[in-house]
């Protein structure tokens, strides 16, 4: 009962939230610093969305479009992949250092409990 009352509101809120995004002309004629903060908010959808209608509109100028959206992206992905294999490398050195230490420390206490057990053996007497 109490969700039926509350599910008015929260549709009213989502509503207030969802705001209406420019369209790939108005895009393109925005200014970068305008622009970024709304691409960066956008969901996965409505950027797929979005890059379609950017595409479609650059065509009309630009008859080769494609071909530049695609090797751009695949260059930014190239980038990426550069950018997390550098990243995983430094992961695996810190990991490598965390093995070592911890082996390390792990041999020590190991070390440390013989040489108790012998103290304890010969004040035993043994």
């Amino acid at each position: 009962m109490k969700g039926l009352l509350v599910l008015p509101f929260f549709c009213f809120a989502v509503s207030l939230s969802a705001e209406v995004l420019p369209s790939a002309e108005e895009f393109l004629k925005m200014d970068l610093d305008r622009a970024l903060p709304l691409v960066e908010s956008l969901s996965k959808e409505d950027s797929k969305v979005l890059v379609s209608e950017l595409r479609t509109e650059v065509k009309k100028s630009y008859a080769k479009a494609d071909n530049f959206y695609f090797l751009i992206s695949h260059l930014e992905e190239i980038q990426a992949i550069e950018k997390e294999q550098a990243r995983l490398r430094s992961l695996l050195w810190v990991y490598g250092l965390a093995f070592f230490l911890f082996f390390g420390f792990l041999g020590f206490l190991l070390l440390r409990q013989r040489q108790a057990i012998r103290d304890i053996n010969q004040m035993l007497g043994k």
